[in-house]
């Protein structure tokens, strides 16, 4: 099969997706992947990368997408008509594969996906729908979202009737579009054969049924729901049972008899303009011998001015390369429209990257990290892979700092970094070998030098100390752990590396317990400087804080890298 990374439609308006083809280029028709929206969508990442595998490996043609204004799209949350242009999206993507040959199509979607895959239709209509879990109304969903903010995070209603969900806040008027939003049917069947999967034990929406009354429609399970969309996206399991289901279904109803498939071209995506008038634009880029995944943001055309390092923005946990509430994706076009040239990166196994052999998939600190940035860095910089500024939040700050110790970067640029993370490598050896060795590699682990993992009770031990007052830690910093987060800062400082750090109350006392005297040294030699932000999350679902820390963030970087130094090399990443 070959997978391909695309924008369609209008340049100015193009949406992502991922069009997978099997091998030879003849396929029985195509599937049209419709996400979820916001958090959820994140954790059916992976579920949906094993539906369109599973799909193609049937003889399909699959359609990844990502609606207008979100993932890798262009636009964002604060335009106008957002529900209607998610439903031109979906309808959009099912003229493309008609127009490229697919005789046959379905559409699977699901929660508000599948909500809008229904509505979406088209002329004429998919021959085969899968409703996924779905919504029955729009209002429903924003229910949901209020509550599942709430437990998480205070305000869930803003004053001027916005909704705010995990990671992403709907406007006054997509509000009051979700809230007219129902599943489609009644005189119009949104498809010929419809497929409805409803979690164990759970009631049927009345509306749902009575819009489907008309339609061929079977009804079946959505077994592990609860586990895949319930949950944090690091926790998030792939309901293979009900992925088999759906593959059936389709695979029975669509006929077998194959044609030619003729890939469309894909559009440049302008994600905006420059004060000169340049557009900014987008491309998709595989990096190394693995074919890590990226996407690059830079102006169209040459320019005669200096051009600062490129930056290069990190996973953060499992999320792909779109990051947090689709983070990097608006940060970086923004950095990018400030004279930056940005690449969003999905590390081996996480994302749109694919894993090394025999290495599971979604690792939040794997080894093979190392591997995947000696590969990625000089691609992106041919000339000079030093000439990058990393950035990552969370375990992509750890990943961040990793990268420029072991291969050299300009800077780091650290956002609520984990730099306290026990290695993946000796959580894989269990409990019971504490004295697993750590990758030599590593220098930004805090985990307990050897011959204190060595002792009984190692776990015990750990607690307590964990509860020692700062003053304590002094002592305990240089006795028993391999590296304090001060010292692998150090190490940066030491490497000419400029490292900034933007945390929360609770990270910042991480840091500093016991360290208070030493950072105040880096602080003096001018390469580092620690910015604490109190009252954010941990993960920036809120939007306050991250209106607090994004202009933070871009203010230090377009001050230091945009424009400045050396003229970077004119090579394309390859």
């Amino acid at each position: 099969m070959s997978k391909t990374a695309l924008w369609f439609g209008p340049e100015d308006r193009a949406r992502f997706a991922w069009l997978t083809v099997p091998a030879g280029g003849r396929a029985r028709g195509a599937v049209v992947l419709c996400p979820p929206l916001g958090l959820e969508g994140t954790c059916t990442h992976r579920t949906y990368l094993d539906l369109e595998d599973d799909l193609t490996n049937r003889g399909f043609c699959v359609l990844r997408i990502d609606y207008d204004g979100t993932g890798d799209s262009v636009g964002g949350e604060g335009n106008p008509g957002r529900v209607d242009a998610w439903i031109a999206s979906v309808r959009e993507a099912v003229d493309l594969v008609r127009g490229a040959g697919a005789r046959q199509v379905g559409v699977v979607g699901m929660r508000m996906g599948a909500t809008l895959a229904s509505v979406a239709g088209g002329q004429p209509p998919p021959e085969a729908l899968v409703l996924w879990d779905p919504f029955a109304t729009g209002r429903g969903y924003l229910r949901r979202q209020r509550a599942l903010r709430a437990l998480r995070l205070e305000q869930t209603t803003l004053d001027d009737g916005s909704v705010e969900a995990l990671g992403v806040t709907y406007g006054p008027h997509t509000v009051t579009q979700l809230s007219a939003l129902e599943v489609a049917g009644g005189d119009a069947p949104p498809a010929g054969r419809v497929l409805v999967l409803t979690r164990p034990g759970a009631e049927v929406d009345r509306l749902i049924v009575e819009r489907l009354s008309g339609t061929t429609t079977d009804w079946d399970r959505a077994e592990g729901q609860q586990d895949l969309v319930d949950v944090e996206p690091f926790s998030a399991v792939v309901p293979r049972a009900t992925v088999d289901r759906v593959v059936a279904w389709l695979d029975s109803v669509l006929p077998s008899e194959t044609s030619t498939f003729t890939a469309p071209r894909g559009v440049t995506p302008v994600v905006g303009h420059l004060g000169d008038g340049r557009a900014l634009v987008e491309r998709a880029l595989q990096l190394g011998p693995l074919g890590l995944f990226g996407i690059l943001t830079e102006p169209e055309g040459e320019s005669d001015l200096p051009r600062g390092p490129t930056l290069v923005l990190l996973n953060s946990g499992v999320v792909s390369h779109i990051g947090p509430g689709r983070l990097w994706v608006d940060m970086g076009r923004r950095l990018a429209a400030g004279g930056m040239c940005v690449v969003r990166l999905d590390l081996g196994g996480l994302g749109d990257s694919p894993a090394r052999p025999d290495r599971p998939v979604d690792v939040t600190f794997p080894p093979e990290a190392f591997d995947d940035m000696a590969e990625a860095l000089p691609a992106i910089s041919p000339d000079d892979p030093t000439d990058v500024v990393l950035a990552g939040l969370c375990s992509g700050g750890y990943h961040a700092v990793e990268g420029a110790i072991a291969f050299g970067a300009r800077g780091v640029c650290l956002v609520n970094p984990v730099l306290t993370a026990h290695p993946a490598e000796v959580h894989a050896a269990g409990s019971e070998s504490a004295a697993a060795p750590v990758d030599p590699r590593r220098s930004a682990t805090t985990a307990r030098k050897r011959w204190v993992r060595a002792l009984p009770a190692h776990d015990a031990i750990g607690a307590v100390v964990d509860r020692l007052p700062d003053a304590a830690w002094w002592m305990i910093n240089r006795l028993a752990v391999e590296n304090s987060p001060s010292r692998v800062l150090g190490r940066l400082v030491e490497r000419g590396v400029d490292t900034f750090v933007v945390c929360g109350e609770p990270e910042a006392r991480l840091m500093r317990r016991g360290e208070e005297a030493a950072l105040r040294r880096l602080a003096r030699t001018g390469s580092f400087r620690l910015e604490v932000v109190p009252g954010i999350d941990h993960e920036l679902f809120g939007r306050t804080a991250r209106e607090r820390v994004i202009p933070i963030v871009e203010r230090h970087l377009l001050d230091r890298f945009a424009g400045v130094g050396a003229v970077r090399s004119r090579t394309a990443p390859r």
